[in-house]
């Protein structure tokens, strides 16, 4: 049937060929050859990471206190030429566990380690369709990876093998110099546990399923300013008691010292004043049947000297209100990069959260390496309970634009009781790792 249907479209475009004579010919001609010419011109993109994660932590004597994963993360991605603006991604992700599975991936069952959500599995990492024929405009619908600001918010998880996608609609205006203008319409988010992780609880959900509008207007004034407005409204279908309306403002520059003359390293940048601000407001939404305000706030201010650079910073995800139950979350976030590396606090404690934090940081002379210190101090924003402490180390080295290698190491202890609902786990928790990329 396939094969008779091609024959007799075959003779309908020769007979129309035929009696529209070479007219025809060129136009059929002048579609087909730039259409082949931008599939000829995409470009492959690959990105390997091996990376060994390493947990010791503090558990009951009945329950291993040590886990380890070693994995190995492979994107093979594809890129169109344009085709009249339009342009097409795809790319595949696999996720596969060298040695033994010794640690627990968050549903594999082995509840006996501790949990290092790197599950293995291959997926469509993203799919979508983009367009490019506006000057200053782009749009792309389908599964695609993005951020906002400093991923606070919105962020696509880098840092775990699996990176969180989001199925959706998106909009970037750059028509006015200096500001960017985006607009996300998402009905799913592909988050970091894998397709096959059960959507039993909101916490650890593979996939987020809702009707979230993610706008964000950012204006650069100058080179080295950036100011920022956002509003960020989700309605989640299946845990309306997780969906909420943040709207907020940030601010973030530096302010250069030319006057001190203060030598610096090659390659690092100039002297100057480091500064961060941010203030935001999240409340109920849709059907949500709580009714809740809770503020964020980020004060950051430092230093960069001699190519390192020195911050001191305060946040606040305020907690407490219903009753003590519901403290101001951030579920789409790139949550590791923020209070601490051995991810303590995913999940915003019910009496909220305040973190003092200390880094220090920059380029190592002579080895084009990069290092960072980093201390954080915790307390509940309701009660101001002591939550204990952290200190981390990193170093990294980029080779050739293409390889990379980093170690890095975080300490976290505590002499609280369990802060969140359903973890008698909280205790004292050291985590390193080692990882070795390869991008092309």
């Amino acid at each position: 049937m396939k094969s008779d249907i091609a024959i007799i479209g075959a003779g309908a475009l020769l007979a129309g060929s035929l009696a529209t004579g070479t007219a025809a010919a060129h136009a059929i001609d002048d579609a087909l050859f730039p259409l082949t010419d931008s599939l000829m011109q995409g470009k492959v993109s690959l990105d390997v990471r091996y990376r060994f994660e390493q947990v010791d932590q503090d558990r009951p004597a009945s329950i291993r206190d040590e886990a380890s994963a070693q994995t190995v993360r492979t994107r093979l991605g594809w890129r169109t030429g344009l085709f009249h603006g339009f342009f097409a991604y795809g790319e595949a992700e696999n996720v596969s566990v060298v040695g033994e599975e010794d640690y627990n991936n968050t549903y594999n069952g082995k509840t006996r380690f501790p949990v290092v959500a790197d599950p293995d599995g291959t997926e469509v990492n993203q799919a979508y369709l983009g367009y490019l024929g506006l000057k200053g405009n782009t749009f792309r619908y389908g599964r695609q990876a993005f951020f906002f600001d400093n991923h606070r918010f919105v962020g696509d998880v880098g840092w775990r093998q699996n990176q969180q996608t989001f199925d959706s609609f998106f909009y970037e205006n750059k028509m006015l110099p200096g500001v960017t203008g985006s607009y996300a319409y998402v009905y799913n988010v592909n988050r970091v546990f894998g397709e096959d992780t059960p959507n039993k609880a909101f916490a650890n959900a593979g996939d987020l399923h809702l009707k979230g509008h993610l706008i964000n207007l950012q204006w650069k004034p100058n080179p080295v300013t950036t100011l920022t407005g956002y509003a960020y409204l989700l309605d989640f279908d299946d845990f309306a008691a997780e969906s909420t309306a943040t709207y907020g403002l940030r601010a973030m520059g530096e302010i250069p010292l030319p006057q001190l003359k203060l030598p610096t390293l090659p390659g690092a940048a100039g002297s100057a004043i480091l500064y961060a601000a941010e203030y935001a407001r999240q409340s109920d939404y849709a059907d949500n049947p709580g009714n809740f305000n809770l503020d964020y706030a980020l004060a950051e201010g430092g230093v960069r000297l001699f190519g390192v650079s020195f911050k001191a910073a305060y946040e606040l995800l305020q907690g407490g209100a219903m009753n003590g139950t519901r403290a101001l979350q951030t579920p789409l976030a790139t949550l590791h990069a923020f209070n601490g590396w051995t991810d303590q606090f995913l999940r915003t404690p019910a009496a909220g959260l305040k973190d003092t934090y200390f880094t220090v940081g920059g380029p190592v002379p002579g080895l084009a390496m990069d290092w960072l210190l980093r201390y954080d101090s915790y307390k509940s924003d309701a009660g101001s309970n002591d939550y204990g402490d952290e200190w981390g180390v990193l170093l990294s080295k980029t080779f050739a634009e293409k390889y990379t290698v980093g170690l890095k190491y975080a300490d976290y202890s505590t002499d609280a009781p369990a802060f969140v609902a359903g973890r008698p786990d909280t205790s004292d928790v050291s985590k390193s790792w080692l990882w070795v990329q390869i991008k092309i």
